[in-house]
């Protein structure tokens, strides 16, 4: 067994509390090998003014960092769940899936209003296409804006009064120790997550065997299966950043249960559709919920959205 082991990530403080939550679980099982830390500058965190749907989002922060893999800079790399694409590049495969926080949304504002309270016209900032569309969906009155950077900057922006309100995901916010500011978690019924939202994935090299046998401390079957369904039903969709599809996976005893949502950009059209099937099948799940959002209308939507054709 090797004496080191190179942990990759992004240098925000949520990527570093997320890369030091992995470490601790595998000194834990490991304590005779060193676990050191590698930060990585990704295509994401230098490209901080432009929103993420003008940029594009194949592998915005995580193509450095598989690099590094490839290269053997690093032994393994801790990403969020949610930024890694669907398709990983030959030659890496997911090690590990963490047990999921609690996936939804919060909402965080000024002056403690909750979003039903928020008046006509006030300012809400996320990142989020998918956001912005089921907010919009729910409240069409609002003013949705795009907010970049990690949890901090967004924050200082809120409390600058660039904004009246924050969406944000709630397992970042509770990784950074910053519960007190959220006003109230959004119902999932309201705004669905990203897919694999909460979740830590942990990405190695396909033919390291070594380090793939020891992240199966850190691996939760429940959250891999419910986070595969929800992928796959993002890869059949063809979605990401540039699309406001929300996914979120279930597992009851040994059935898992899926819910998705397809919307137009302002929110006015919106398909949502849910199913189950065995916990032992989420990929099956995964497309068959796919296919059932297309029979009802995510098709045409998503062919407005690709064609650049707002509603």
């Amino acid at each position: 067994m090797r004496g080191e082991v190179v942990v990759g990530t992004r240098g925000s403080a949520l990527a570093l509390a997320q890369a030091d939550w992995v470490m601790e679980r595998l000194r834990a099982s490991y304590p005779a090998i060193r676990f050191r830390r590698k930060e990585i500058r990704t295509t994401g965190d230098n490209i901080l003014e432009v929103a993420l749907a003008k940029i594009g989002d194949k592998g915005l922060f995580t193509k450095e960092l598989e690099k590094a893999l490839l290269e053997r800079e690093i032994d393994l790399a801790v990403h969020s769940m949610k930024d890694l694409p669907t398709r990983l590049p030959d030659g890496l495969v997911i090690g590990a899936i963490s047990v999921r926080e609690p996936p939804g949304d919060v909402f965080i504002s000024r002056d403690g209003r909750s979003l039903e309270e928020l008046p006509p016209g006030a300012v809400v900032g996320t990142s989020s296409l998918r956001r912005t569309a089921q907010l919009l969906a729910y409240r069409p009155d609002l003013k949705v804006v795009p907010v970049r950077g990690n949890v901090l900057t967004r924050l200082q922006k809120l409390d600058e009064g660039l904004v009246d309100a924050l969406v944000l995901a709630w397992a970042g916010v509770y990784r950074l120790n910053l519960t007190g500011r959220v006003t109230h978690r959004i119902p999932v019924s309201i705004c669905l997550p990203a897919v694999g939202q909460g979740a830590l994935g942990v990405e190695v090299r396909q033919d390291d065997q070594e380090i793939i046998s020891m992240l199966q401390c850190i691996d939760h079957a429940p959250t891999r299966a419910a986070v595969l369904a929800e992928r796959t039903l993002l890869r059949r969709l063809e979605g990401g950043c540039q699309v406001p599809i929300g996914a979120l996976g279930r597992v009851q005893d040994d059935r898992l249960f899926l819910e998705a949502v397809v919307a137009s950009l302002d929110g006015r059209q919106l398909v949502r559709a849910e199913d189950q099937g065995p916990v032992t099948e989420p990929e099956q799940l995964g497309e068959k919920l796919a296919g059932k959002l297309l029979a009802v209308g995510a098709g045409e939507i998503l062919n407005r959205l690709r064609k650049g054709v707002e509603t």
